[in-house]
Protein backbone atom coordinates (compact mmCIF):
# COMPACT_ATOMS: atom_id res chain seq x y z
CA UNK A 1 0.00 0.00 0.00
CA UNK A 2 1.64 3.28 -1.05
CA UNK A 3 0.90 6.14 1.36
CA UNK A 4 1.53 9.77 -0.08
CA UNK A 5 2.59 11.94 2.61
CA UNK A 6 0.72 15.06 2.89
CA UNK A 7 2.89 18.11 2.22
CA UNK A 8 1.80 21.27 3.47
CA UNK A 9 1.25 24.05 0.57
CA UNK A 10 4.63 27.32 1.37
CA UNK A 11 2.90 30.69 0.77
CA UNK A 12 5.47 31.86 -1.85
CA UNK A 13 5.35 35.46 -0.57
CA UNK A 14 6.27 34.20 2.69
CA UNK A 15 9.45 32.23 1.32
CA UNK A 16 9.90 35.05 -0.54
CA UNK A 17 10.34 37.60 2.42
CA UNK A 18 11.93 34.87 4.07
CA UNK A 19 14.67 34.39 1.47
CA UNK A 20 15.60 38.45 1.84
CA UNK A 21 15.58 38.57 5.47
CA UNK A 22 18.09 35.38 5.25
CA UNK A 23 20.38 37.23 2.68
CA UNK A 24 20.27 40.55 4.59
CA UNK A 25 21.08 38.62 7.69
CA UNK A 26 23.89 37.10 6.15
CA UNK A 27 24.91 40.36 4.43
CA UNK A 28 25.68 41.72 7.51
CA UNK A 29 27.58 39.14 9.01
CA UNK A 30 31.45 39.32 8.28
CA UNK A 31 33.43 36.61 7.32
CA UNK A 32 36.43 35.71 9.06
CA UNK A 33 38.09 33.05 6.48
CA UNK A 34 40.20 35.23 3.52
CA UNK A 35 40.83 32.33 1.76
CA UNK A 36 37.11 31.98 0.79
CA UNK A 37 37.56 35.01 -1.63
CA UNK A 38 40.68 34.19 -3.03
CA UNK A 39 40.70 34.14 -6.87
CA UNK A 40 42.50 32.09 -9.21
CA UNK A 41 45.86 33.58 -10.56
CA UNK A 42 44.32 33.66 -14.04
CA UNK A 43 41.57 35.68 -12.85
CA UNK A 44 43.06 38.13 -10.44
CA UNK A 45 44.55 39.87 -13.40
CA UNK A 46 41.44 40.72 -14.88
CA UNK A 47 39.74 40.98 -11.24
CA UNK A 48 42.13 43.64 -10.39
CA UNK A 49 40.68 46.12 -12.52
CA UNK A 50 37.70 46.46 -10.63
CA UNK A 51 38.31 45.26 -7.41
CA UNK A 52 35.04 43.49 -5.58
CA UNK A 53 34.41 44.86 -2.03
CA UNK A 54 34.26 41.49 -0.50
CA UNK A 55 33.36 42.86 2.82
CA UNK A 56 34.61 45.96 4.93
CA UNK A 57 33.36 48.11 7.64
CA UNK A 58 30.85 50.42 7.53
CA UNK A 59 31.48 53.92 9.11
CA UNK A 60 30.47 57.46 8.29
CA UNK A 61 33.01 58.66 10.20
CA UNK A 62 35.48 57.31 8.38
CA UNK A 63 34.68 59.51 5.42
CA UNK A 64 34.12 62.54 7.76
CA UNK A 65 37.88 61.98 8.68
CA UNK A 66 39.79 61.65 5.79
CA UNK A 67 42.23 63.95 4.61
CA UNK A 68 44.16 64.13 1.24
CA UNK A 69 47.54 63.92 2.67
CA UNK A 70 47.88 60.66 5.05
CA UNK A 71 48.56 61.13 8.85
CA UNK A 72 51.68 59.70 10.66
CA UNK A 73 51.28 56.30 12.22
CA UNK A 74 49.92 55.99 15.91
CA UNK A 75 49.17 53.49 18.63
CA UNK A 76 45.59 52.88 16.89
CA UNK A 77 47.83 51.97 13.48
CA UNK A 78 49.36 49.29 15.64
CA UNK A 79 46.23 47.81 17.13
CA UNK A 80 44.20 47.82 13.60
CA UNK A 81 47.46 45.92 11.89
CA UNK A 82 47.65 43.48 15.01
CA UNK A 83 43.46 42.87 14.50
CA UNK A 84 43.95 42.34 10.59
CA UNK A 85 46.76 40.19 11.16
CA UNK A 86 44.56 38.20 13.91
CA UNK A 87 41.90 37.98 11.50
CA UNK A 88 43.94 36.34 8.74
CA UNK A 89 45.64 33.82 11.14
CA UNK A 90 42.16 33.19 12.39
CA UNK A 91 40.91 32.51 8.81
CA UNK A 92 43.79 30.40 7.97
CA UNK A 93 44.09 27.86 10.80
CA UNK A 94 39.86 27.04 9.32
CA UNK A 95 39.94 24.02 7.01
CA UNK A 96 40.67 25.28 3.59
CA UNK A 97 39.95 22.95 -0.23
CA UNK A 98 43.64 21.55 -0.80
CA UNK A 99 46.68 23.10 -2.82
CA UNK A 100 45.26 26.81 -1.40
CA UNK A 101 47.69 29.16 -1.11
CA UNK A 102 49.02 30.40 1.85
CA UNK A 103 48.07 33.28 4.05
CA UNK A 104 49.86 36.58 3.40
CA UNK A 105 51.77 37.47 6.42
CA UNK A 106 54.21 40.41 5.41
CA UNK A 107 52.65 43.88 5.99
CA UNK A 108 54.12 46.04 2.56
CA UNK A 109 52.19 48.98 3.58
CA UNK A 110 49.60 50.43 5.72
CA UNK A 111 48.11 53.82 5.36
CA UNK A 112 46.39 55.76 7.97
CA UNK A 113 44.06 58.41 7.33
CA UNK A 114 41.83 60.02 9.82
CA UNK A 115 40.22 56.85 11.85
CA UNK A 116 40.92 54.49 8.89
CA UNK A 117 43.51 52.02 8.55
CA UNK A 118 44.36 50.18 5.23
CA UNK A 119 46.98 47.33 5.76
CA UNK A 120 48.27 45.43 2.71
CA UNK A 121 49.41 41.81 3.48
CA UNK A 122 51.58 39.98 0.85
CA UNK A 123 53.09 36.83 0.23
CA UNK A 124 54.60 34.32 -1.72
CA UNK A 125 51.58 32.77 -3.12
CA UNK A 126 48.59 35.73 -2.17
CA UNK A 127 48.12 39.06 -0.76
CA UNK A 128 44.93 40.37 0.64
CA UNK A 129 44.58 44.51 1.61
CA UNK A 130 42.50 44.57 5.23
CA UNK A 131 40.36 47.71 6.19
CA UNK A 132 39.82 48.62 9.69
CA UNK A 133 37.24 51.38 10.65
CA UNK A 134 37.21 51.93 14.41
CA UNK A 135 37.89 48.86 15.87
CA UNK A 136 36.10 47.13 13.14
CA UNK A 137 38.09 44.46 10.70
CA UNK A 138 37.13 43.60 7.10
CA UNK A 139 38.99 43.32 4.46
CA UNK A 140 38.98 43.32 0.27
CA UNK A 141 40.57 42.09 -3.33
CA UNK A 142 42.34 38.89 -1.68
CA UNK A 143 43.74 36.81 -4.06
CA UNK A 144 46.68 34.93 -5.45
CA UNK A 145 49.66 36.63 -6.07
CA UNK A 146 50.60 34.16 -9.04
CA UNK A 147 50.39 35.35 -12.13
CA UNK A 148 49.87 38.93 -11.14
CA UNK A 149 51.63 41.82 -13.31
CA UNK A 150 55.28 42.71 -12.17
CA UNK A 151 56.57 46.45 -12.11
CA UNK A 152 59.60 45.63 -14.47
CA UNK A 153 61.64 48.60 -15.42
CA UNK A 154 58.21 50.77 -14.56
CA UNK A 155 57.93 53.61 -11.96
CA UNK A 156 54.43 52.79 -11.45
CA UNK A 157 51.91 49.98 -12.36
CA UNK A 158 48.35 50.61 -10.99
CA UNK A 159 46.09 48.06 -9.31
CA UNK A 160 42.92 49.44 -9.80
CA UNK A 161 40.71 51.83 -7.64
CA UNK A 162 37.97 49.70 -5.65
CA UNK A 163 34.65 51.15 -4.97
CA UNK A 164 32.62 50.34 -1.81
CA UNK A 165 29.48 51.98 0.07
CA UNK A 166 27.10 51.47 2.60
CA UNK A 167 24.12 49.05 0.96
CA UNK A 168 21.75 52.13 -0.18
CA UNK A 169 24.66 53.89 -2.09
CA UNK A 170 25.58 56.37 0.71
CA UNK A 171 29.84 56.81 2.20
CA UNK A 172 31.34 55.70 -0.89
CA UNK A 173 34.80 55.39 -1.29
CA UNK A 174 37.66 54.56 -3.25
CA UNK A 175 40.45 52.35 -2.41
CA UNK A 176 43.62 52.85 -4.47
CA UNK A 177 46.89 50.67 -4.49
CA UNK A 178 50.00 49.76 -7.05
CA UNK A 179 52.97 48.81 -7.45
CA UNK A 180 55.98 51.42 -7.22
CA UNK A 181 59.72 52.02 -7.91
CA UNK A 182 62.16 52.53 -5.06
CA UNK A 183 63.01 55.88 -7.19
CA UNK A 184 59.40 56.94 -6.19
CA UNK A 185 59.53 58.96 -2.77
CA UNK A 186 55.92 60.80 -3.06
CA UNK A 187 52.79 60.09 -5.50
CA UNK A 188 49.89 62.18 -5.53
CA UNK A 189 46.93 60.99 -7.34
CA UNK A 190 43.97 63.36 -9.29
CA UNK A 191 40.91 61.79 -9.69
CA UNK A 192 37.71 62.55 -12.02
CA UNK A 193 35.75 65.05 -9.17
CA UNK A 194 39.31 67.32 -8.79
CA UNK A 195 40.80 65.49 -5.63
CA UNK A 196 44.70 65.62 -5.11
CA UNK A 197 45.44 62.76 -3.13
CA UNK A 198 48.62 62.01 -1.91
CA UNK A 199 49.36 57.92 -1.48
CA UNK A 200 51.15 56.45 1.46
CA UNK A 201 54.47 54.32 -0.63
CA UNK A 202 56.03 50.96 1.20
CA UNK A 203 58.16 48.25 0.09
CA UNK A 204 57.11 48.38 -3.16
CA UNK A 205 53.55 49.08 -2.90
CA UNK A 206 51.62 52.39 -2.48
CA UNK A 207 47.77 52.81 -0.92
CA UNK A 208 45.58 55.97 -0.63
CA UNK A 209 41.78 55.94 -0.64
CA UNK A 210 39.56 58.80 -1.24
CA UNK A 211 35.86 59.54 0.00
CA UNK A 212 33.98 59.89 -3.80
CA UNK A 213 32.74 57.58 -5.49
CA UNK A 214 34.85 58.80 -9.00
CA UNK A 215 38.16 56.98 -9.82
CA UNK A 216 41.48 57.93 -10.23
CA UNK A 217 42.47 59.53 -13.46
CA UNK A 218 46.21 60.20 -13.09
CA UNK A 219 48.97 60.19 -10.94
CA UNK A 220 52.41 62.35 -10.57
CA UNK A 221 55.87 61.03 -9.05
CA UNK A 222 58.13 62.58 -7.42
CA UNK A 223 61.60 61.37 -5.95
CA UNK A 224 63.03 61.30 -2.97
CA UNK A 225 64.52 64.76 -3.65
CA UNK A 226 61.29 66.18 -4.51
CA UNK A 227 61.78 66.17 -8.13
CA UNK A 228 59.00 65.72 -10.67
CA UNK A 229 59.39 62.31 -12.58
CA UNK A 230 56.16 62.26 -14.40
CA UNK A 231 52.80 62.41 -14.93
CA UNK A 232 50.59 58.77 -15.98
CA UNK A 233 47.63 57.05 -16.07
CA UNK A 234 46.29 56.05 -13.09
CA UNK A 235 43.79 53.36 -14.24
CA UNK A 236 44.00 49.89 -15.29
CA UNK A 237 45.05 48.63 -18.82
Amino acid sequence: MNITPDIPQLDPMRLQARKHALLNEIGTKPSRRWWRFAVPATALVAAVAVTMVLWTPTNPNANASWSAEPRAPGADTEVAVAQCREMIEAGDRQEKPPNFPEAPTEVSVVDQRGIMTLALFTGPQSQLLCINVGGRTGYTGSGRAEGLEQLGDRLFLPHGAGLRSDRDGSNPMRLFRGMVSPKVGRAVIDTKDGLKVTATIGQGWLLAWWPSKEDATSITLYDHEGKELGTQPATVR
